[in-house]
């Protein structure tokens, strides 16, 4: 009979349970997601699980586990969470987490085990293990079945296998116990004697743990050296290779020295011969998991890459025919993730959804049908969807020609997204119109076919709605007082100059249409002739791309980079992918051999360089570059009124320049809002108020001064609530952290109420009274209580949101502890905490990741840099992670500059609701992972019931706002008609960014709806 698996209504509440809960509807959508696929797997082999980016995909998967764990527990088949390199660390962690927030007991799951492997030959010596010690969860990355072979016991016993599947001399056999242990990189293992190295390979592999623990070199907890598997299949690999090695030249005789070159080259064919073994025994091995997990799935979209080749060939129908991939009818059923599904070829998802083929489909718990049925159904998908597709490309080019003219007769408006709006409106009743026909005609052909790929009642496995399961995010937040609340605003152009009150949001759709930030006087030339050259190229004969414009809408540095690299040195791809610095100079030429012949790039090139600062001029002069100034001020502005600021970038040079921006003008902030609240001149007295820093952090630091008591006793007060009991042991710790953070230069010149005569004759005072001390400290606790942030949020709010948060990584320390065997396991609170400290503690010095950032050690320092961090491409791992756990904090840093690195698989949502896109990019689903890093479950913004606030600046009339319009059109368009290619020359982009924009309803209706939750409904399933 198909599998039966029960969704673990006893156990789990993707709802969150106690006081860690989410919003009803994201809990009610993930539960129901959850049961669905479930349900699913009772007849199909596969299913992806395509939600948007933030809404819980890894808890649905997970909340799937368990009940898959819970329902084979007894089987001695694990189930397999296979996940990008990155994210190794992330999937365990919310595994902990989920036990703790969405379980009914937090022991309800204590039970199950899990390992996380490395390579296959762990993953195999985890299923040798005892039924009763051996794992339910395997963690691995999509890496680890691509890995040769490197266990050096395992290449010993590959040795000693193949000489007992050929006949050899007592002259052969003793050279290679000689060398065996040199060749196989044995040699220094401590114990490892030459006796025990001939004794080893004369005994049969199942008695080797035991000589190794008799000798002493193995411990009774090691594993056995050589998986089970390798014995039980042993008879089934070809040994040629290998053999042929062991009875050849190339091993050194028994007697004698050899040269290292000699050993060298033996070396090298023995693990060429291994490997070939390996391999070969890999492809022969029996085994079986109940389900497969694969995160990120989109990188299996083509079949060339070694992910995809696991589970399938170019030749799908090589897999009927029993030629079969290496992890093969090896899953009974699979669940696949990713939040890209429409950003793919529709021929790309067809491959990713035949990779379910590869699922087990014989034996009792099949899915229903057989392979070639399931094949059969998706190459008829792959029609439909192809026909849809082509719908749409027809509709997207008839759309093309509409003019902007004739969408806006007798429409009153001169806004062209509600004059097409309004126009599509008129048209769909009926018009005499011949263009107005046959794009009628052609919307049409599109519902049309997109209904017959979407659903079929009578052949389901036929349709999409099968196999792909997509939520969207409500457009709306949970208000607390019935006002409508966007869940998110947008913010184009030059609105990120306008003053808008940041405490109060406008209702409606979200989005504010501007203009593009003005360029005007001396500073407008070398944009009109990087827009001159753009518009040469586009009417040019042949294709061209004037890369430097892109660069120098961005920033003066950005451009001088892309001009240094002679072309495309952007940092990120068109689609917004991650560069290698080696490849993100492979591209060269901007434009063609013919077009530099006939157009006269290089002679803008050299004009505009004359024109505007150089890398090395004055700091000033760049940073009148009219975004860059934008962007600044409105960071700047944003972190006066306590809110911290996610900006994503392009260019390094211009992430560089942002940070340098940024931190001179966040000082200058500090120093003169200081001023206005003492009294002093900002420009004047800046050594004096710098002075005054020092001797105000100093007097806070001393634990005899009022000022530091009170403090302490005020941030003590939010821990002594019964909520955070579970935080006594760290609370100490915690106050530290956080009174760094409070006696520092900016947090003093915005939060401290300096302008309030009690506080400031108490600071200002060398030898303070005991009863104006006391005043002064009464009312600056005050402040510090009641002083809210931009989000209406007060300083003790935001207090509690970050013990809240250290609660739960406690809660998953302490569960963690109690099940942990991994000794190189660190404390998921202790990592957070030490993360901060590395930003509000001068003393952490030698762990800032910041080269170019000096930073003074001394307990007074005067020290505003680490309000502003910077990540990209090369940036260590370590320290991506280490900035990433700190901004999850309301402390330093609260200004993150980043390029593409972190766009996909981060969180940094929980003290955070503004992004700035400073540069834009052509592919909106990338610009939707960048928002995503904020736009997540138990956000800020859902915290405040006020919207992300998301600004897309651009400059007006330049490569910037054909990019902006570029990428407004294609968003609307890139679900309809999938895997659009976002390269761009200038004459397509020029067209792209003059259309008229579809309306958002139209859109809508165009698009697949594959919900199996929707609010107020029933559960809608296939």
């Amino acid at each position: 009979m198909p599998v039966d698996w029960r969704f673990a209504e006893n156990v789990v509440r993707l709802g969150g349970v106690d006081t860690q809960k989410i919003a009803p509807e994201d809990g009610a959508r993930q539960q129901e997601t959850a049961r669905s696929i479930l349900a699913d797997f009772e007849r199909q082999p596969g299913v992806i699980l395509a939600d948007e980016v933030g809404m819980g995909k890894t808890y649905v998967a997970l909340a799937v586990v368990a009940s898959v764990v819970q329902s084979t527990r007894l089987s001695g088949r694990p189930v397999v969470v296979m996940v990008p390199p990155g994210l190794a660390r992330k999937w365990p962690r919310e595994w902990d987490q989920f036990k703790v927030l969405c379980c009914t007991r937090s022991d309800a799951l204590a039970w199950v085990r899990e390992k996380y492997v490395h390579k296959p030959t762990d993953f195999f010596k985890a299923l040798d293990a005892p039924r009763a010690q051996r794992p339910h969860i395997v963690w691995m990355t999509t890496k680890c079945f691509e890995l040769g072979l490197s266990d050096p016991w395992i290449k010993l016993a590959l040795v000693r296998l193949a000489r007992s599947n050929t006949k050899m001399d007592e002259e052969t056999k003793k050279k290679i116990c000689k060398w065996a242990a040199t060749l196989v990189r044995l040699k220094g293992k401590r114990g490892l004697t030459p006796e025990i190295v001939e004794r080893l390979l004369s005994a049969h592999l199942s008695h080797w743990r035991r000589i190794l623990i008799r000798e002493g070199i193995f411990g009774e907890s090691d594993d056995d050296p050589v998986p089970q598997h390798l014995l039980q299949h042993q008879n089934e690999v070809d040994w040629s290779p290998l053999v042929a090695v062991l009875r050849g030249e190339s091993i050194p005789g028994r007697r004698g020295v050899a040269s290292s070159r000699r050993l060298q080259e033996a070396r090298s064919d023995l693990n060429e011969a291994c490997q070939q073994v390996y391999w070969d025994w890999l492809a022969r091995v029996r085994w079986r998991a109940s389900l497969l997990v694969l995160d990120e799935a989109h990188h299996a979209k083509n079949d060339y890459t070694r992910l995809a080749n696991l589970f399938r060939s170019e030749e799908t129908q090589r897999l009927v025919a029993g030629d079969k991939p290496l992890l093969s009818e090896k899953f009974d059923r699979m669940l696949f993730l990713t939040a890209t599904p429409f950003q793919l070829g529709h021929h790309e998802l067809i491959r990713v959804l035949r990779s379910f083929a590869a699922a087990k489909w014989t034996g009792p718990t099949s899915p229903s049908g057989t392979r070639e049925e399931f094949v059969d159904a998706i190459q008829e998908l792959d029609s439909r969807m192809n026909e849809n597709r082509l719908a749409g490309r027809r509709l997207d080019r008839l759309w093309g020609r509409l003019a902007n003219e004739a969408v806006l007769r007798n429409v009153n408006d001169d806004d062209s997204l509600d004059a097409a709006t309004a126009w599509w409106r008129r048209a769909r009743g009926g018009s005499e119109d011949a263009v107005d026909r046959e794009l009628l005609a052609a919307i049409e052909e599109c519902r049309r076919t997109k209904a017959r790929a979407e659903r079929d009642a009578v052949r389901p496995w036929c349709s999409l709605r099968p196999w792909v399961i997509r939520h969207n995010k409500p457009t709306e937040l949970v208000s607390t007082t019935g006002r409508a609340v966007p869940r998110r605003q947008y913010r184009s152009g030059r609105a990120i100059l306008d003053q808008v009150g940041d405490g109060v949001e406008s209702t409606g759709t979200g989005c504010t249409q501007h203009s593009g930030l003005a360029i005007a006087g001396e500073g407008a030339l070398p944009f009109l002739l990087a827009a001159r050259a753009q518009g040469e190229l586009a009417h040019g004969s042949a294709k061209g791309r004037a890369f430097f414009a892109e660069g120098l809408c961005s920033s003066y540095e950005a451009f001088h980079h892309t001009r240094e690299s002679r072309g495309d040195a952007r940092d990120v791809d068109d689609a917004g992918g991650e560069r290698s610095g080696e490849s993100a100079n492979l591209k060269r030429d901007t434009h063609s051999t013919r077009d530099v012949a006939l157009i006269p790039v290089t002679w803008y090139e050299e004009q505009i360089q004359r024109a505007i600062p150089s890398k090395t001029g004055p700091e000033g002069d760049r940073y009148k570059h009219p975004k860059m100034q934008a962007v600044v001020e409105r960071v700047v502005n944003l972190w006066l009124a306590g809110e911290k600021v996610l900006v994503f970038c392009f260019y390094r040079e211009t992430a560089k320049a942002l940070r340098e921006h940024i931190g001179r003008e966040v000082e200058n902030a500090t120093l003169r809002l200081t001023a206005e609240k003492l009294g002093l001149n900002a420009l004047r007295d800046v050594d004096r108020i710098r002075n005054w820093f020092e001797r105000v952090a100093r007097r806070l630091a001393d634990e005899d001064s009022p000022f530091h008591q009170s403090i302490v006793d005020t941030l003590h007060e939010s821990l002594e609530l019964e909520e955070f009991s579970v935080l006594a042991s760290r609370s100490d710790e915690l106050v530290r952290l956080l009174f760094a953070y409070v006696r520092s230069p900016s947090f003093i010149a915005r939060y401290f109420p300096l302008d309030v005569e009690e506080v400031r004759s108490a600071l200002s005072e060398r030898s303070t009274r005991a009863q104006v001390a006391l005043d002064g400290a009464t009312v600056l606790s005050r402040a510090l209580i009641d002083r809210t942030d931009a989000s209406a949020m007060t300083m003790r709010r935001r207090v509690e949101e970050f013990l809240r948060f250290a609660k739960e990584l406690a809660v998953l320390g302490i569960n963690r502890d109690a099940a942990n065997d991994d000794e190189n396991y660190e404390d998921p609170l202790t990592e957070y905490l030490n993360a901060i400290a590395v930003y509000v503690s001068p003393k952490k010095v030698g762990e800032d990741d910041d080269r170019d950032a000096s930073v003074e050690p001394s307990e007074g320092a005067y020290r505003v840099l680490p309000t502003v961090r910077m990540v990209y491409g090369d940036t260590k791992r370590a320290v991506r992670e280490r900035l990433m756990l700190a901004f999850n904090s309301p402390l330093f840093p609260e200004i993150l500059i980043s390029s593409a690195v972190l766009a996909e698989g981060v969180d940094l949502h929980r003290f955070c609701r503004y992004v700035i896109h400073h540069d834009l990019c052509w592919n909106p689903s990338t610009l939707e992972q960048r928002t995503g890093r904020l736009d997540r479950i138990r956000c800020k913004a859902e915290l405040s019931h006020r919207p992300i606030v998301v600004y897309e600046p651009f400059l007006g009339g330049s490569a910037d706002e054909k990019m902006f319009r570029v990428v407004r059109d294609r968003e609307r368009w890139f679900q309809i008609v999938m895997g659009q290619k976002f390269e761009f020359d200038e004459a397509l982009s020029e067209e792209l960014s003059n259309r008229v924009l579809l309306p958002e309803e139209l859109a809508e209706e165009l698009v697949f709806d594959l919900r199996r939750w929707r609010k107020g409904a029933e559960p809608l399933g296939q």
